[in-house]
């Protein structure tokens, strides 16, 4: 054999500083883009989600993976679309169990195995999502025009059974926010995470409360309290189609409570009093109580815009005393 030729040699990988990898001879790697997707017996809203990752415009010069991360015990529906699916799908696609049931496990796993990767980025949907053909290269795109070590998160808009009152959309639908603008929190239904910064602050999600919801906005909220920049993408697209189960004023009640909690959760570890957060609560509650009886009699849409303010102050006000609820313990949709 002849000699090898020593420009040829893999270099060993090293960081530049920024989050991004680089070999000893100066180049940049192709960046790896870990896009994971957490489930719990739903294959028919699962597969949905993966088809239409499979049909992606990629952005150039990226790798793209995908992971699955079955928090299902038994472990069968998620991998049983994996593997109907990986004959043909266009992308590395692998399924993984995470047996200890609760969203901030499997999420937590997604961590893991984007490290195990080791991935430049993490990136987030539900698997109740499906993604624009543009949409990772919008992400990233706009992930690279802010230099890469910034959380970018796009939109997400849903779409309500037809047999959900119109009002409605305006309990779903988020706000419409334009590119560029800073959050100081934001989901993992539609976001990308430079690794790095999970590496270097040590973030993880909070396992404490494995049914209660929020540990996504407070996994956030904590990263920008340390420093980190949220920036929004108007243009990376994902959409949810809105189960029939959860287009009722019970779940929205429900869902409201929670998020009050959360919200509690969340002015705590940004500094504010107990005392104070308690005083916010107690004032929104009672101004939601006193709007309640007019709101009802113009009708149900100003009637249950106003009982669903009171769920979520009285969530708010139950958060300051430790209270956590169990919203995500029962799955939802197929």
């Amino acid at each position: 054999m002849g000699a090898t030729n020593p420009e040829a040699v893999v270099k060993p990988v090293v960081e530049d500083g920024s989050g991004r990898r680089i070999n000893q001879t100066g180049f940049k790697l192709q960046p790896l883009l870990c896009v994971c997707v957490c489930t719990c017996k739903r294959p028919k809203s699962l597969r949905g989600a993966l088809q239409s990752l499979g049909a992606l415009q990629l952005p150039p010069d990226v790798r793209v993976a995908v992971t699955v991360v079955d928090n299902d015990p038994e472990g069968q529906a998620g991998r049983a679309v994996v593997e109907s699916l990986a004959g043909e799908f266009p992308l590395p696609l692998e399924c993984i169990l995470e047996p200890r049931r609760g969203i901030p496990y499997a999420r937590n796993r997604c961590i893991h195995a984007a490290s195990a990767k080791n991935a430049d980025y993490l990136i987030f949907i539900d698997d109740d999502e499906w993604v624009a053909p543009d949409w990772l290269t919008r992400l990233y795109g706009y992930a690279r025009f802010l230099g890469g070590s910034a959380v970018v998160s796009g939109s997400v808009i849903s779409q309500l059974p037809a047999a959900a009152p119109e009002y409605y959309s305006m309990f779903f639908s988020r706000r419409r926010r334009k590119t560029g603008e800073r959050l100081t929190y934001c989901a993992t239904n539609n976001v990308l995470v430079p690794m790095g910064i999970v590496e270097e602050l040590g973030l993880r999600f909070d396992e404490r409360d494995p049914f209660a919801g929020g540990e996504d906005v407070m996994f956030f909220t904590e990263a920008s309290t340390k420093g980190v920049e949220i920036v929004h993408c108007a243009e990376a697209t994902v959409y949810e189609a809105v189960p029939v189960g959860r287009a009722n004023l019970r779940w929205l009640s429900r869902r409201k409570f929670s998020v009050g909690v959360t919200l509690a959760k969340q002015k705590l570890v940004c500094g504010r009093s107990r005392a104070g957060v308690l005083a916010s609560a107690l004032f929104q509650l009672l101004t939601a109580c006193a709007s309640l009886p007019f709101a009802m009699v113009t009708g149900r849409r100003l009637g249950s815009r106003a009982w669903l303010r009171l769920c979520r102050s009285t969530g708010m006000a139950c958060g300051v005393f430790g209270v956590r609820p169990q919203f995500y313990r029962v799955v939802e949709g197929g």
